[in-house]
């Protein structure tokens, strides 16, 4: 009977120890849980940590809405570290509101090499092929240079689906417009510049009205081409409106140096004409005032009664012819002093002349 005691004694214990470990077992595993639980949900609170780098703004959506200021504008989170709700309670949109954006429309046209298999046609399907006003082809490569608009931002992100899909198409179609109210000669050689002012008016204008969050800055006309079947003749009609021009410059160049030199003629004439006048006047301001001063002159011997004034008259023209004739012989190649009292023999003069001759 002792020994069935000590028996069931022993297994009471071994019982009791039992029990006890896995009351000790259940606790572990309560703890461990515990644990695993309050480490993933601390590591759930630091998903709300999130980093904006120094060339980006970020826009936080918090339960879906995007996050305000107390202007009722979008909140601009800006460059650092900050904490909000944690994901999927909160999500963040990075984007850098300095970042130049470039989209190209068209690829060139480029023959097809004969040996070398690198280089290939472009496909028919990115060429941009557009019809002028005047019925012509044209190949046609544009880049459209843009950036997010800060002050729209939230429409770039939530209210259109694809924005830079939308810009392609609304470019493509100010593109199209344009070139169909050109011509081929305006939108190849000579209208680029007023084509390109007007389709980049036309294209801020329309991504204000259809709310892209875009704000387009320039639209560049890279190149404009014929197709390459008809290259040739592009080039002939060049050449040709090249010679023409310069046919038209050389006529305008010898006409702007004809009409100088025929001004600057009629300056010299005109010059000429005024320096004789002046030579004319002065000289004959002169003669006045010697007449004058000669006549003053016989005045006065008058009225001194040295002699009178026929007489004084008289003198004075003398001395004026003596003046004259000598001034005239001066001039003359032959001369034959004569007595006054006898005939003249004209035969001399004759002879004179004959032998000057």
């Amino acid at each position: 009977m002792q020994s069935a005691r000590c028996k069931v004694k022993s297994v009471g214990n071994e019982r009791r120890r039992a029990e006890s470990r896995c009351r000790a077992g259940r606790v572990n595993l309560q703890f461990a849980l515990f644990t695993l639980h309050f480490a993933l949900f601390f590591v759930f609170l630091l998903t709300g940590f999130f980093v904006v780098r120094g060339n980006e703004t970020a826009v936080v959506r918090r339960f879906g809405a995007t996050v305000k200021n107390a202007s009722g504008d979008v909140r601009l989170w800006p460059s650092g570290w900050h904490y909000d709700c944690p994901w999927p309670f909160a999500v963040v949109d990075r984007i850098n509101l300095n970042e130049i954006r470039t989209l190209k429309i068209g690829d060139l046209e480029q023959d097809a090499p004969a040996t070398n298999r690198f280089l290939r046609n472009v496909d028919p399907a990115r060429q941009a092929q557009f019809l002028s006003g005047d019925k012509n082809i044209l190949n046609v490569q544009v880049s459209v240079s843009y950036r997010v608009s800060e002050s729209e931002l939230d429409a770039f992100l939530f209210a259109a689906v694809s924005p830079e899909r939308r810009l392609r198409t609304l470019a493509e179609s100010v593109l199209a417009d344009a070139m169909l109210l050109s011509g081929v000669d305006f939108a190849h050689t000579l209208g680029r510049n007023e084509l390109r002012e007007r389709m980049t008016a036309d294209l801020q204008r329309l991504a204000r009205e259809q709310r892209l969050g875009l704000t387009v800055d320039d639209v560049t006309i890279a190149n404009v081409s014929p197709p390459l079947r008809v290259k040739a003749e592009f080039v002939d009609v060049m050449n040709a409106r090249a010679d023409k021009e310069t046919a038209i410059n050389q006529a305008r160049a010898y006409s702007e140096q004809r009409e100088a030199e025929a001004r600057a003629a009629a300056r010299r004439a005109t010059d000429s004409a005024e320096v004789f006048r002046r030579q004319s006047v002065e000289a004959a301001k002169a003669e006045a005032e010697s007449f004058s001063k000669l006549i003053a002159q016989l005045r006065s011997e008058e009225q001194s009664g040295r002699r009178p004034y026929a007489e004084a008259r008289q003198l004075a023209m003398r001395r004026k012819y003596l003046d004259t004739l000598e001034e005239v012989l001066r001039k003359v190649a032959a001369k034959v002093v004569l007595d006054s009292g006898q005939a003249i023999d004209l035969t001399i003069l004759r002879e004179q002349k004959s032998s000057a001759k």
